[in-house]
C-alpha cells in the first residue's frame, strides 16, 4: 500500500491511497485539477477512482465530492450520520447507489484491501477515521477530533503508520485574532486535537511496528510545522521516549507529500 497526503488543512483534505491498479481517496476537499498538478510533481497522476472514503461533512472534506463520484464512477464510503448530513447539492446531484454506509467497527474487505471506521469526535453529526490495512500493514487516518477515548485505542494501536491531527497551539490560538465562540470550538472536545494533545495520543497509539507519524490538519494561523515538532519532541522526551526511533513530519495545505509506501 502507499498513500500520498495531497492537501491537509482548513481549506481542502485528500489522500490518495494506492494498491495495486486500485486507487482510493481519504476526503474530496480539493479538486481534480489540484490533485493532478499535486501529482504530476511526484510524476504520478490519477486516472481511476475506485472508492472515497468520507470521514465527515465539513467542507473541506467534501467539496468536490460530487465532481469526483460524476467523474470516476466511483462509491462513496461513509457513516450513516455523515450521509444524512450532507447539504442539499450533494443529495441532489449524487444517487443513492452512490454511498456504501458502514458502521463503526465493522472491517470491509475490498477483495485483499480491509478498511475498518471508528468514531472520532468533532461537531459534525457521525464523524469518523478509518485503519486501512493490506499485506500486513496498518495506516491509520485520524483528523478532525477534539480527544480520542482511552478504551478506543487498542483498536487502532501499533499501526505502521499514522495520520494524525495536530491542529493548533494553545498560546497561538488564544492570542490570535479568531472570535471567541470559534477558539472556545476549536478547545472543545468536539473540536481539535492541539500539537501536545496529539503527541500523548501519539504515544498511546505507537508500537513496535510503528514507523511514521504524519501530523496533519495544521492550522495556518494557530499553528506551524516547527512548532508542531517542537511540541511533539518535547513531549517524546519528558515521556522517556526517543523521537528518533519514529520518522514525525508535517503534512502541509498548499503542498503535496512524498509518496509513502508500506
Amino acid at each position: 500500500m502507499d498513500f500520498i497526503v495531497l492537501a491537509s488543512g482548513s481549506k481542502g483534505n485528500a489522500t490518495i491511497l494506492k494498491h495495486g491498479e486500485r486507487r482510493y481517496l481519504v476526503d474530496a476537499g480539493i479538486s481534480l485539477r489540484m490533485m493532478q498538478s499535486r501529482l504530476s510533481i511526484k510524476n504520478d497522476r490519477l486516472d481511476r477512482l475506485d472508492g472515497i472514503f468520507v470521514t465527515h461533512e465539513h467542507t473541506d472534506h467534501i467539496s468536490f465530492l460530487v465532481a469526483l463520484v460524476n467523474k470516476f464512477h466511483c462509491p462513496v464510503y461513509l457513516t450513516e450520520g455523515t450521509k444524512r448530513n450532507l447539504s442539499r447539492v450533494i443529495r441532489e446531484n449524487l444517487k443513492e447507489d452512490d454511498y456504501r454506509v458502514i458502521g463503526f467497527d465493522e472491517p470491509l474487505l475490498l477483495e485483499d484491501f480491509a478498511v475498518m471506521a471508528f468514531p472520532t469526535y468533532h461537531d459534525a453529526l457521525e464523524p469518523c477515521g478509518y485503519k486501512f490495512a493490506v499485506g500486513g500493514k496498518t495506516l491509520v487516518y485520524m483528523t478532525d477530533t477534539g480527544y480520542f477515548p482511552d478504551d478506543r485505542i487498542d483498536a487502532i494501536r501499533n499501526a505502521d503508520a499514522y495520520i494524525l491531527e495536530a491542529n493548533h497551539d494553545p498560546e497561538m490560538l488564544l492570542e490570535s485574532d479568531r472570535p471567541w465562540l470559534l477558539k472556545r470550538r476549536i478547545l472543545d472536545d468536539q473540536g481539535h486535537l492541539s500539537n501536545a494533545d496529539s503527541a500523548f495520543l501519539a504515544l498511546n497509539l505507537a508500537g513496535d511496528r510503528t514507523r511514521l507519524i504524519m501530523l496533519a490538519h495544521l492550522s495556518q494561523e494557530c499553528n506551524t510545522p516547527e512548532k508542531a515538532l517542537e511540541t511533539y519532541y518535547g513531549v517524546f522526551a519528558e515521556q522517556g521516549v526517543s523521537p528518533g526511533q519514529y520518522r514525525i513530519i508535517c503534512a502541509l495545505q498548499n503542498e503535496p507529500m512524498e509518496i509513502v509506501s508500506l
